[in-house]
């Protein structure tokens, strides 16, 4: 496995249509670490992979 800054990770995840699993198996880190990262960046998860990390958002 290769290691993925998270930081590239979100840079992916806009621009492939890698899902978010992918992703986060390729980075090395939780589904729900990248999707928490995702959103504090203002991303919004694709609906297929909303289901993956629940809806719960942070205010």
């Amino acid at each position: 496995m290769t290691y993925t800054p998270l930081s590239e990770s979100v840079e992916m995840y806009q621009t492939t249509e890698l899902s978010l699993s992918q992703i986060a198996a390729r980075a090395g880190v939780d589904e729900s670490e990248l999707a928490s990262e995702l959103r504090s960046r203002g991303i919004t998860l694709r609906s297929e992979d909303q289901g993956a990390v629940g809806t719960t958002t942070r205010n």
